[in-house]
């Protein structure tokens, strides 16, 4: 692939727009199913929470999360995206008598009340966010006490073989991102790492791994 190509499809991952960034979506919903079951099997969302997503793509993957905290529970998707933001609130809106609220913003926009929720989760958010100490302790304030955050990547491994993430991603060692959340005051702060074997994306053959990174608010 030519350099153009390869810019554009990293901007279509960090912020899919248009028909391309509607396409991307759905293809990312394959490359990502794994990795997003085990985020949500981390997060272990129970009935009657309050739950935030940042960058919940279309929405379909986040149908469990929708299920497990049921018709008591609260769902706040985030995202930058305003097609990703549509498809996740129409996609998401149709599971009947669920409170399903979806913002098209920045994370640091989010008007979230500080204490308010149970649980929050990412999936491969985390190489587009440009200061990680700040956005660990701005999500912070939206936890209760012994709530919970989870953030799912690729190794650096992973994304140094893909071409295209050289450019927009900020690759960072597993280590740095645990320390980055410690820092912040998250506690327990642990990972968990799974080989998915090889996958396939926009005609690159990928050895693909899945690190699900979990804290704990105090």
């Amino acid at each position: 692939m030519d350099e153009p190509t390869l810019k554009e499809i990293a901007s279509q991952l960090s912020c899919p727009e248009g028909e391309n960034g509607i396409a991307t979506g759905e293809k990312m919903n394959s490359l990502n199913d794994f990795i997003t079951e085990k985020t949500i099997e981390h997060l272990a969302p129970k009935q009657g929470e309050s739950i935030v997503e940042i960058g919940p793509g279309n929405g379909m993957l986040s149908l469990p999360i929708i299920h497990a905290i049921g018709s008591q529970g609260h769902y706040l998707g985030i995202d930058q995206s305003t097609d990703m933001a549509r498809l996740t609130k129409v996609n998401l809106q149709q599971q009947v008598c669920l409170d399903v609220d979806v913002l098209c913003c920045d994370f640091s926009e989010a008007e979230v009340e500080e204490e308010s929720i149970d649980g929050l989760l990412a999936v491969n958010v985390l190489y587009f966010i440009d200061d990680l100490p700040a956005f660990f302790a701005h999500i912070k304030q939206w936890l209760q006490p012994n709530g919970r955050a989870v953030f799912s990547v690729r190794s650096p491994e992973t994304l140094n073989a893909i071409p295209f993430t050289q450019y927009g991603f900020n690759i960072r060692t597993i280590e740095a991102m645990e320390t980055a959340m410690t820092e912040a005051g998250f506690t327990t702060v642990e990972s968990t790492q799974y080989d998915e074997g090889m996958s396939s994306f926009e005609g690159i053959e990928l050895s693909v791994d899945s690190v699900i990174i979990k804290g704990i608010c105090t």
